[in-house]
């Protein structure tokens, strides 16, 4: 069903049948009379509107930004940078994050050390302190209602992708006590908000939910349930909603106390999808048994994933601007960010156990290995199927550009990250590989993380000695493309390989 499931186990008294028409009339009051139509779409969505249109910074409203850290969560580290990315002046916020999780500890403090100082205030509850969800909120939102300097109290669990920097300003400019942006999980109808309510006061799909949720309905809605991030004015925390528990309702959930107690002071929560305001992460399948446990998000958190760790250049190579051919059929291209370089050594590193470097190796098949490297194998971290999805998204369809009339299911056997060391293997003899095409990714810097190294064709007398971090090479595999590693004379070098279609 589209949106936030609730905890089954929740129970909650039946609605009145007086509120339930209530929320009806609510619903019906989105169309009647003329709001919103097909033709002429929101015919008041413009009406009302708080301009913040040439307002100085130390002028713009006071806006207190809670932070809800409540379970493990992938990419938080994006989540401070969207958060610093907000086109709202620093010294017109106030930070209060709550961080129930010890395994993010160092995260949110890091931040803070950062930038907690370019806030006009910042309080933070920590996991040692042990406060529940439902009090953490209740302490947010009372933070802003003792304070009547503080303007809008802003709302935002650590789960939602915030990618439009004005989305503060434009709740802002919309001018209602409670008003959530549209948040939608990628490629799902699972949301944000509800449109309708069933009799025991749970989810029910509106008529019109699909389409708010897919766009082919734009405008601001009223509706009985919003979550995860939305606005609040001070005014009505101090007012309306002045009760100061708002987030304890029976046995509800903190998410479905806070909108049973705002429908019970009768004041409208509202939703807006005038714009693209974000997304929302799924964490139903999120590891924390890794060092850099977002690597492992490609398959639930596709989007995240790509903007943490695919190089932002890769679009432009892949519309054949920034692809270059230093040896015949060798193409070199930009495929990964520092992070997922920075990540993949240090993960590999972690584990610490790399091969001897001998012929012998029990990995593979047949126990044996013609050109041994000291290296770690992608499925002894257990990222092979991560891999593959890797391969398939972002380098089959380079491989098809770049090799007319091949078409590739980006199979292999052997993924792997290999060391060079002066004083461990510093080299690798002149060989074949074991596939259609290789990749071979520079994951560290020359010149700064180690000296030497690159790669020789020999057929061709053409080597390739300054490997770019985040950038790999594509070459054939057997036949022609006969080739060794140059020596590295200092330092340490990193590149990830991929024998694909062996």
């Amino acid at each position: 069903m589209g949106g936030p499931g609730p905890d089954p186990t929740s129970q909650t008294p039946r609605l009145r049948p007086h509120v339930s028409l209530q929320l009806q009339l609510n619903y019906l009051g989105n169309y009647i009379p003329r709001f919103w139509t097909f033709e002429t779409g929101c015919a008041v969505c413009d009406e009302g509107l708080r301009s913040l249109q040439g307002i100085g910074d130390e002028a713009l409203p006071t806006v207190l930004v809670g932070v809800f850290i409540e379970q493990p969560t992938p990419f938080l580290s994006l989540f401070f940078q969207r958060l610093l990315r907000l086109r709202y002046p620093r010294k017109q916020m106030r930070l209060f994050i709550h961080n129930h999780e010890q395994h993010h500890k160092a995260q949110v403090e890091q931040f803070l050390a950062e930038h907690g100082g370019e806030y006009q205030s910042v309080k933070l509850v920590g996991p040692e302190v042990r406060v529940a969800n439902a009090d953490a909120r209740n302490m947010g939102a009372e933070l802003c209602r003792q304070d009547r300097s503080c303007t809008y109290y802003f709302s935002v669990d650590a789960d939602v992708a915030l990618t439009e920097p004005k989305t503060l300003r434009l709740l802002i400019e919309q001018n209602k006590n409670v008003i959530a942006p549209l948040m939608t999980r990628h490629g799902r109808l699972w949301s944000n908000f509800w449109g309708a309510l069933s009799a025991d006061g749970y989810y029910a799909r509106s008529e019109d939910y699909v389409d708010i949720v897919q766009g082919r309905r734009v405008g601001v809605w009223n509706v009985p349930y919003i979550s995860n991030v939305y606005l609040i004015k001070g005014s009505a925390l101090r007012a309306e909603l002045q009760q100061t528990d708002l987030f304890h309702h029976s046995k509800l959930d903190p998410d479905m106390a806070f909108c049973a107690n705002i429908r019970q002071q009768d004041v409208f929560m509202f939703l807006t999808n005038r714009h693209t305001f974000g997304r929302l992460l799924s964490l139903d399948s999120y590891q924390t048994s890794h060092l850099h446990n977002d690597l492992w998000e490609v398959f639930s958190n596709p989007e995240d994933w790509k903007e943490k760790y695919i190089h932002e250049n890769y679009t432009k190579a892949l519309a054949g601007k920034l692809v270059e051919m230093p040896c015949p059929d060798v193409y070199w291209f930009p495929i990964f960010t520092e992070a997922a370089c920075d990540e993949l050594v240090e993960e590999m590193e972690h584990y610490g156990q790399w091969s001897l470097g001998d012929n012998k190796d029990s990995r593979i098949q047949g126990g044996y290995e013609n050109v041994p490297t000291i290296d770690i194998h992608m499925n002894q971290i257990s990222f092979e199927r991560e891999w593959h999805k890797f391969l398939m998204e972002y380098i089959a369809p380079m491989t098809e550009k770049l090799y007319p009339g091949y078409y590739t299911r980006a199979q292999f056997d052997l993924a792997f990250v290999v060391r060079y060391k002066p004083d461990e293997q510093p080299s690798l003899m002149p060989h074949h590989d074991a596939s259609t095409f290789t990749i071979n990714i520079a994951l560290n810097r020359v010149g700064v993380d180690y000296e030497g190294g690159g790669c020789r064709f020999l057929r061709y007398n053409c080597s390739i000695r300054a490997p770019r971090k985040g950038w790999t090479l594509m070459h054939p595999g057997r036949l022609t493309h006969y080739h060794e590693g140059l020596p590295t004379t200092r330092g340490t070098r990193y590149i990830a390989v991929s024998f694909v279609d062996p």
